[in-house]
């Protein structure tokens, strides 16, 4: 965190220098003959130092908080850079060498302004549109893998069960267990009600587990209970498995 702010620091001391020497480099030289040539060359250079300034401080916030530099990232910084080039080079060519007409010169500048903020705009807008993507998918992953996690835990904990008919159980769980290490991990945001149901179910599996292997002598119809939970959960995991199917 330190190290990023001495970077912003340093980067500051720089925009601030070379600002500074534009505007001294403009009047001491005279850039051009046009006043109004001259206006819009300064301000459009000092428009495009200050966006590169301000993408280098994007870059330096937002890169601190991934662990790989996003390729949305890269073009920004790609498309920033040939923005701040197409100002100085149109500065140079268009007013210094060419010394076109102030209003076709202003239109040149504000149609590099233009081009720049929309390409930059649409990269933005793609960029968040891949990361809340990226995030669903991420927060489907976790549901899933919390889902194999319980039923992981319930056959564990069903394999400690002191009673003969400890086999039957831990094989039925062992069956669920299957199911869902051959199911797609990745969900879909509109089948969040399925994976919620499918939540509720796999925790009152657990439940009942629980309560079975806390008496010593289980009621004669418990493996029929446990069979009907652990189908109900696979009849959801199907259901959810096919409605994935037909979304890809």
């Amino acid at each position: 965190m330190n190290k990023g702010k001495s970077y912003i620091r340093i980067i500051t001391i720089i925009y601030v220098a070379a600002i500074i020497l534009t505007v001294f480099s403009f009047i001491g030289l005279g850039f051009s003959e046009s006043l109004f040539r001259f206006v819009i060359s300064l301000v459009a250079v000092l428009l495009a130092e200050s966006v590169v300034y301000g993408y280098c401080i994007f870059w330096l916030r937002t890169a601190g908080s991934v662990q790989r530099t996003s390729p949305v990232l890269l073009s920004g910084a790609f498309i920033t850079g040939i923005y701040a080039v197409g100002v100085f080079a149109s500065a140079i060519v268009f007013d210094w060498l060419l010394e076109l007409s102030p209003l076709w010169y202003a239109a040149v500048q504000l149609l590099i302004l233009l081009i720049g903020g929309i390409t930059l705009a649409v990269i933005g807008i793609y960029g968040w549109n891949a990361g809340t993507e990226e995030q669903q998918i991420q927060r489907s992953l976790q549901a899933f893998r919390q889902h194999q996690s319980e039923i992981n835990e319930i056959s564990a904990l069903a394999s400690s069960w002191k009673n003969p008919e400890t086999e039957q159980l831990v094989q039925v769980l062992n069956k669920l267990r299957d199911q869902f290490k051959f199911s797609d991990p990745v969900s879909d945001p509109s089948l969040y009600a399925t994976e919620d149901i499918m939540h509720q179910q796999i925790s009152l599996l657990h439940d009942h587990v629980k309560l079975l292997l806390m008496t010593n002598e289980p009621h004669e119809n418990w493996q029929a209970e446990i069979n009907e939970m652990a189908d109900s959960i696979k009849a959801t995991l199907e259901r959810r498995n096919r409605e994935l199917a037909a979304l890809k």
